[in-house]
């Protein structure tokens, strides 16, 4: 008799899946967060990436605790508790992009915990990421960004600082991460000038032409500087780098004083949205716009050019002649 290619006995293919889930390392999810947050480290990942894990997958804890996942034994987990965890976020009001922050967390520790064999398969296979709205955050219009430049007392060392802070943010589109990484020797002032951002999000180190304003604000600004003990750029009254916290209060002290808070609000992400908002208008190469400003996909770019790109403009003009 031909033997079937499959095995249809039920009870039997039952009886080899039991084998094989017993056949797992047992593993608990505190633990195990605990070992991949290590190996994340280990992995070279930045300090961001690793909290970023760290905080997303404490919060996901928390609510697989509530909905009663079965957190001592990583190999029970199925898809309807990850299911049920979306459910459990919806119902606090969570946005989604908080959800989809947690689900991309949870995803990429699951898959290491599947690498070290401790469950069969990745709960997370077949959930989706949550469906959002495609939009580009607010931005500067020029006149909001000439008031913001423009509220520094350059006569102080502060204002001089301030100045050169927000004119790196807007005429590079830099991230605030990596601003406040940057080191004396990252800036160079030879022909047109650059700044060569070494730590990036991306971990894709990227050079930065300067715009000849901010290469003669920043000038000034290092030759006030002076040479100190640190290599750090951008310093505080104490001759000491300033964070990333400092950064946000200074700025909002200028979006108070200049007004420009009541219209929109004040932080480094706005002069990076700003400045890919006004080279899409200028008509810059996506790809040039993508180099410049470190962005590894470009579909948040394509947005700016759906938005603020001038070729609609043009082409709403053209077969009426």
């Amino acid at each position: 008799m031909k033997r079937r290619k499959t095995v249809t006995n039920a009870s039997v293919i039952q009886a080899l899946e039991t084998i094989s889930t017993e056949a797992l390392i047992t593993a608990n999810f505190h633990e195990s967060v605990t070992e991949f947050l290590r190996h994340c480290q280990i992995k070279g990942l930045s300090k961001e990436t690793v909290k970023f894990y760290e905080k997303e997958l404490k919060q996901t804890g928390r609510s697989f605790a509530e909905i009663d996942a079965p957190l001592y034994e990583l190999r029970k987990f199925k898809t309807d508790h990850i299911e049920d965890f979306i459910e459990h976020q919806q119902g606090l009001g969570r946005a989604i992009n908080t959800i989809n922050s947690r689900l991309r967390a949870g995803r990429t520790f699951f898959n290491f915990c599947l690498r070290k064999e401790y469950i069969a398969k990745n709960p997370y296979d077949g959930v989706q990421q949550l469906r959002k709205r495609h939009e580009v955050g607010a931005t500067y219009n020029k006149r909001q960004l000439k008031k913001l430049l423009d509220a520094p007392d350059v006569t102080t060392f502060i204002g001089l600082r301030d100045l050169a802070i927000m004119l790196t943010f807007a005429h590079t589109g830099i991230r605030l991460t990596e601003l406040t990484s940057l080191r004396i020797q990252d800036v160079s002032f030879d022909g047109k000038g650059a700044i060569n951002v070494q730590h990036a999000k991306n971990r894709y180190a990227r050079r930065i032409p300067m715009t000849g304003r901010l290469k003669t604000v920043l000038g000034a600004y290092i030759e006030e500087r002076g040479v100190l003990n640190n290599d750090a750029l951008f310093i505080n009254v104490e001759n000491q780098p300033i964070g990333p916290r400092a950064i946000q209060d200074r700025l909002r002290i200028y979006g108070d004083q200049s007004g420009v808070s009541k219209e929109v609000t004040v932080n480094p992400h706005a002069f990076r949205r700003t400045f890919c908002r006004l080279k899409v208008e200028a008509g810059t190469n996506i790809f040039v716009l993508q180099r410049l400003s470190g962005h590894q996909s470009l579909e948040i770019l394509r947005r700016y050019v759906e938005i603020y790109g001038k070729d609609l403009e043009e082409a709403i003009e053209q077969g009426f002649d």
